[in-house]
């Protein structure tokens, strides 16, 4: 078995710890008075932290390739992403709309209910599922990219395509049926330069890592930069004061910088005890769980704040983060623990 790659690891848990933050946020960037010291800050923050589903979708693509092997089973990869990507889904997605239903959230239904089953609508995060599933699907066509097509080529035109995806659909849905296209955020043709990203990340692996470590200077100020102006772009827009055309672009590109200096962190800290220990794998291994699952233990957070009567923005923002990332982090561990010494004793008896 190979050994695991801890820098990929350590950026996945960045990543995961990074959407917490941003769920845990967005009650706070609403609540916060806008012309509020508080609101700039939250709103920055957030802002900044808003490309980790890229992150994610990257990660896939290195993943997908970073083991890359001719003889390769369709069948078997796909039974795989079945049985450790579309299952856990499912069963957290009932989890949820159980969960909605009794509160009174939403109004259950059997075309409501696989509308966003298919859509990720329920809950705001779901929608990275459908995306990822779609380039799980279409493995087949990326493996013949990865023989075939150089990078030179592949990564421009997946930026290209990815610019005009975010225009062009919408664009033609609108002239086609009069109204807005309600499935932009979940089309993977919107996401395909961070996949495609990760796909020759992992090819060219070494050179790649080498890239990072000698360029650290030029990727952190690469990512200051991109994220000064995507941030301030963003506060404008929320302070009604302009909106520029070009401040989706723009977040196209400070995503692809935020990827490489997260991963670079990750390379950092790569030969640290705590990177390589059974503890991180574990997280590691729970973080797909924690995404799926975290949203969940932030409306029993806020119900609890609710009945506590605590108002303070500012303490809501923390309570709902610190809880959020211990019970999360806490519980999905503990049942990756308890299976997989589950499945080592049945594979010990057999």
């Amino acid at each position: 078995m190979e050994k695991r790659k801890t820098e990929i690891t350590l950026t996945s848990i960045i990543f995961m710890l990074l959407v917490i933050f941003i769920h845990t946020s967005s009650d706070a960037v609403k609540s916060y008075p806008v012309e509020s010291f508080g609101f700039a800050l939250v709103c920055v923050l957030n802002r900044l932290a808003s490309f980790v589903v890229q992150g994610f979708i990257f990660l896939a693509g290195l993943r997908a390739f970073i083991n890359y092997r001719e003889d390769f089973s369709l069948g078997k990869y796909y039974l795989s992403r079945l049985l450790r990507v579309v299952l856990p889904y499912f069963v957290i997605y009932n989890i949820f709309y159980v969960y909605l239903s009794l509160t009174h959230m939403i109004t259950p239904s059997v075309p409501h209910y696989f509308e966003n089953l298919l859509t990720g609508g329920l809950v705001a995060h779901f929608y990275f599922v459908i995306i990822i599933i779609q380039f799980y699907l279409l493995i087949p066509l990326w493996r013949w990219m990865y023989r075939k097509v150089r990078a030179v080529i592949a990564i421009p035109l997946s930026l290209l395509i990815t610019l005009m995806a975010k225009v062009a659909i919408p664009e033609f849905y609108r002239l086609a049926f009069q109204q807005e296209f309600p499935y932009e955020s979940i089309v993977f043709l919107s996401y395909l330069f961070y996949f495609v990203l990760g796909i020759y990340a992992a090819k060219y692996y070494g050179q790649f890592c080498e890239y990072l470590r000698k360029k650290k200077l030029l990727v952190t100020v690469s990512w200051i930069v991109c994220g000064a102006v995507t941030a301030t772009l963003l506060y404008v827009i929320r302070r009604n004061w302009y909106y520029p055309q070009w401040a989706e672009n723009m977040h196209v590109l400070y995503s692809a910088a935020a990827i490489m200096f997260f991963f670079m962190i990750g390379i950092c800290l790569s030969g640290r005890k705590f990177a390589d220990s059974g503890f991180t794998g574990l997280i590691d291994r729970s973080s797909y769980l924690i995404y799926l699952i975290h949203p969940a233990f932030i409306f029993v957070i806020d119900s609890l704040m609710l009945n506590l009567g605590i108002e303070s923005v500012t303490l809501k923002l923390v309570i709902r983060l610190v809880l959020t990332v211990a019970v999360s982090v806490a519980v999905c561990v503990l049942y990756t623990f308890l299976k997989e010494k589950i499945f080592r004793k049945r594979a010990q008896k057999t």
